[in-house]
């Protein structure tokens, strides 16, 4: 006769198991959460550097003025601080700084959670505005001084480690790209 033995696992078995399981899900789930915020941060950096591109372009094809400027409903500009939670691009016909309605957009783009993006002190001087000239330089709003100044884009997470990124605007209208950390903490960007 021959025994009958139970299929499966037994309690402790089935308790090793789980508990395998759940260490493994913790390492793969802060990798994973570290490639998510770092694909965000890259992507938001890469548009906003691609927009200032764009508008030092078109300033120089129009042969008029083009604002990028912080926008909270992706059709007018925005003033005051705080974290943008987006940004479009205008042809300024007028040279007013402000988009009218007869006044084309360009491009605009949004700024979506878990991002903060932050203007360095220099743009918040500008009303949140960058504005290209003709010549394809960005100058200040009395029109003669070059103007320099940066975005920063944030994830306050310690994953990745470099949890902020910066798009600078150098005097003249390069543009600069790099990374940092900032320990899981979103703070203002340095003055620039």
């Amino acid at each position: 006769m021959r025994s009958h033995r139970p299929h499966g696992f037994t309690l402790i078995e089935m308790a090793i198991a789980l508990a395998i399981a759940g260490v493994m899900l913790g390492v793969g789930g802060s990798s994973l959460q570290s490639a998510l915020n770092t694909t965000r941060l890259d992507a938001a950096a890469n548009e906003f550097n691609a927009a200032l591109h764009l508008a030092q372009g078109e300033a120089i094809r129009s042969n008029r003025s083009v604002v990028l400027c912080r926008s909270d409903d992706m059709s007018r500009c925005t003033s005051g601080n705080g974290s943008w939670k987006g940004w479009l691009v205008f042809v300024d016909s007028d040279g007013n700084g402000q988009r009218d309605a007869t006044e084309e957009v360009v491009r605009n783009g949004t700024i979506d959670n878990p991002l903060l993006a932050r203007g360095s002190a220099s743009i918040a001087a500008q009303d949140n505005r960058i504005a290209f000239q003709p010549d394809g330089r960005a100058r200040g709003s009395e029109g003669l001084a070059a103007f320099s100044g940066a975005l920063e884009f944030c994830v306050a997470s310690t994953h990745p480690g470099d949890n902020v990124r910066e798009v600078g605007l150098a005097a003249g209208g390069r543009t600069s790209m790099s990374k940092s950390s900032s320990g899981g903490v979103c703070a203002a960007p340095a003055a620039v």
